[in-house]
């Protein structure tokens, strides 16, 4: 037989042998489980892509009153009124925040949940802002705008039925207040000059004090006679008690709060402590700031000094009553002030 022809018949049987050792080497390996090694790697990228998304999230803060300016004009706008937004309160400040961070007292169980339900029930008209709604001293206060002469508007007198169906679900007392913040501010001021004449009527009998409305700011005016010693911006004993009383009255009230040292135009030649009545006005308001910050209770952020010397005279300072007049302490309260 030609040796071509063996070749060609024994071909077909050396591959069959060479896919049965194939076959049997492989059955012989032992059989892995499991994912594929490819796969560790992609859980690690995954992981790590969910630690940078939370590390993002923990630095965002949501604008809720820009939230709510928003959402009511587009509802304005649109016409969209089927669905009622929820209400919820600013979210807490992230740990991620550099510096302390100021801590309210929680509020009390009823409390909390009487104001939840007051703010699902009025939603609406929360973002439209036609009322405003907090807690103060125990109690819910809704806030409405001024109510105008004559006729009450129709949609005035919705209001005040959707208000009175939402008082009918809680507990707690609701005040309700008329007049925008503004006015209700004016009404404080008036509340707190009022105190302040009560309080002190002696002084003001006395002529040791004034109190006084410029516009929305109360002007307490104290004379400097027997406040301080002469020539020195230390406090006397006996004006001590008038500044406590003043103290704790503003202290309660908010606004700004300026203290002015006045004096009269007499310069102060050869003085061992003070130049000028610059520095002696100012010296003696800032003493007058210090003592109502540490013993009445003031908030040092609200307090602001300024040493006028003999720029603002009340009178001519060319009688000794008149620079007896000049020669004064100022306590400006600013309701309307940061």
């Amino acid at each position: 037989m030609n040796t071509a022809a063996v070749e060609a018949e024994e071909e077909p049987a050396k591959i069959v042998s060479l896919f049965d050792a194939v076959m049997q080497e492989e059955e012989e390996q032992p059989k892995r489980h499991g994912s594929p090694l490819w796969m560790t790697t992609f859980a690690d990228m995954i992981t790590l892509l969910l630690a940078f998304f939370v590390l993002i999230l923990s630095f965002s803060d949501l604008n809720v009153n820009r939230f709510k300016d928003v959402s009511g004009s587009l509802q304005k706008s649109l016409g969209k009124q089927d669905a009622l937004p929820t209400v919820v309160a600013p979210p807490a400040e992230t740990q991620l925040v550099a510096g302390p961070t100021k801590e309210t007292a929680p509020l009390p169980e009823q409390l909390a949940r009487d104001l939840g339900t007051l703010q699902k029930s009025l939603s609406m008209d929360l973002v439209g802002k036609k009322v405003q709604l907090r807690t103060e001293n125990g109690k819910l206060v809704l806030q409405l705008p001024a109510r105008g002469s004559g006729i009450m508007p129709q949609e005035m007198v919705d209001l005040y039925g959707r208000i009175a169906d939402a008082q009918s679900q809680v507990e707690s007392r609701v005040e309700i207040r008329e007049g925008g913040e503004e006015d209700e501010q004016r009404n404080d001021t008036a509340r707190q000059l009022k105190q302040l004449r009560e309080m002190l009527a002696s002084e003001i009998a006395k002529g040791e004090a004034q109190v006084e409305r410029d516009g929305e700011r109360i002007v307490i005016r104290m004379v400097v006679q027997g406040s301080f010693y002469s020539g020195s911006a230390d406090l006397s004993p006996d004006f001590m008690p008038m500044l406590k009383k003043i103290g704790r009255s503003i202290a309660a009230a908010g606004g700004r709060i300026t203290v002015e040292g006045h004096t009269d135009d007499i310069p102060l030649n050869g003085h061992n402590r003070y130049r000028s009545n610059w520095d002696l006005s100012g010296a003696r308001a800032a003493s007058v700031a210090d003592y109502l910050t540490e013993q009445a209770g003031v908030p040092r952020e609200r307090v602001m000094v300024r040493g006028m010397a003999d720029t603002k005279p009340l009178a001519p300072n060319d009688t000794r009553e008149g620079r007896a007049k000049n020669r004064r302490i100022e306590v400006l309260v600013d309701a309307f002030g940061a």
